[in-house]
């Protein structure tokens, strides 16, 4: 089968390799699109220490069943599924109260096994398990579902916060993660969101939403001034940091109500996370702080649901499509920020 093999940090090659052989309770897909996460390109050209090379990459994938294991009675050979990617261990304290996202030994597609960026890809018996295989809904195309994966990321994000009806809610990174937190956020109820980013060009996908979101240049005005001059000066109930940068991590504790709630969810370089937050502001205010990882497989279901349902459309999101070959096109275009969401097709 063709795959796109990480050889070392910075070279990836296109190249036939040999079809994965399942074995006892695994099932193998055969690819039909997998998105490009910014992990992916944070992993390609910097590393991760779950990631050992040769690997292939890529954890927002979906596709058709080609094979069946033994001792897999629920899945069929041509059903279209998807693949909640971050599998727990299934026993530890976490696992067993349904937070399999902070399982210690938690291991994930396109990490610690070979992902979607092939023809084809093999399932360990443990996502089969505990039910990390989801069939896609009826109607959904396969680019659409691939998008499941990183709105369940968000959908976790959220579960913290409490947004309800009439509240206001404070987004920093308008790429397609910061969108699908505007989305969510207006499902609940919010009253008031508003969408941040130094890159202008980002903000007119905003318009694309249909809905009522007040746009800020953080290039042109400084987002923490321009949120409480909005606010009569209380700020914000909800503030996320939907993009890698410290600094942003630090306005969001500004712009946020005393007691307010604050989402850390894009996740710092290694080695830089260290040195912005103010605690004075924490501790004064009573903010809630908290982090986000990943997600469960009952959160993709969910994500598939509001997807299929029409509740969020990401067809819009999808700026590019490419083959397996032109992966590292790909790989640029979210590098350079010249894409919102890249899909590979093999």
């Amino acid at each position: 089968m063709k795959a796109a093999m990480m050889k070392e940090i910075g070279r990836m090659v296109v190249e036939e390799v040999p079809k994965p052989r399942i074995g006892r309770g695994e099932l193998l897909i055969n690819v039909k699109a997998c998105a490009i996460c910014g992990s992916d390109v944070r992993t390609f050209w910097h590393g991760s220490a779950h990631v050992k090379p040769p690997r292939i990459l890529g954890h927002e994938v979906v596709g058709t069943i080609a094979e069946v294991g033994t001792d897999v009675s629920d899945y069929h050979i041509g059903e279209a599924v998807t693949v909640a990617p971050a599998i727990g261990c299934g026993k530890c304290v976490y696992c067993r109260l349904g937070s399999t996202n902070m399982c210690a030994n938690l291991e994930t597609i396109g990490f610690e096994f070979d992902g979607g960026f092939a023809e084809f890809m093999a399932v360990p018996a443990k996502a089969v398990q505990q039910g990390h295989v989801n069939r896609i809904p009826s109607g959904l195309d396969f680019e659409e579902a691939a998008l499941a994966e990183p709105l369940a990321c968000c959908i976790n994000g959220q579960s913290f916060l409490g947004m309800g009806l009439g509240q206001s809610v404070a987004i920093i990174g308008a790429g397609v993660i910061g969108l699908f937190h505007a989305e969510l956020a207006l499902l609940k109820g919010a009253s008031r969101v508003f969408l941040i980013d130094i890159v202008p060009e980002r903000l007119q996908h905003v318009a694309a939403l249909g809905k009522e979101v007040t746009v800020i240049d953080g290039s042109a005005t400084d987002p923490v001034k321009e949120v409480l001059s909005q606010t009569g000066g209380l700020g914000v109930d909800v503030s996320i940091v939907a993009c890698p940068v410290g600094e942003a991590q630090n306005q969001a504790l500004q712009m946020t109500s005393r007691r307010g709630r604050v989402s850390l969810f894009g996740g710092l370089p290694q080695g830089k996370s260290v040195g912005y937050l103010d605690s004075n502001l924490i501790h004064y205010k009573e903010l809630g702080v908290f982090g986000a990882h990943a997600s469960t497989a009952l959160q993709n279901r969910l994500a598939l649901q509001l997807i299929a349902e029409g509740e969020i459309s990401t067809r819009r999101y999808i700026t590019h499509i490419y083959t397996l070959s032109q992966i590292m096109d790909g790989m640029n275009a979210v590098r350079e920020g010249k894409a919102l969401k890249v899909v590979i097709k093999p």
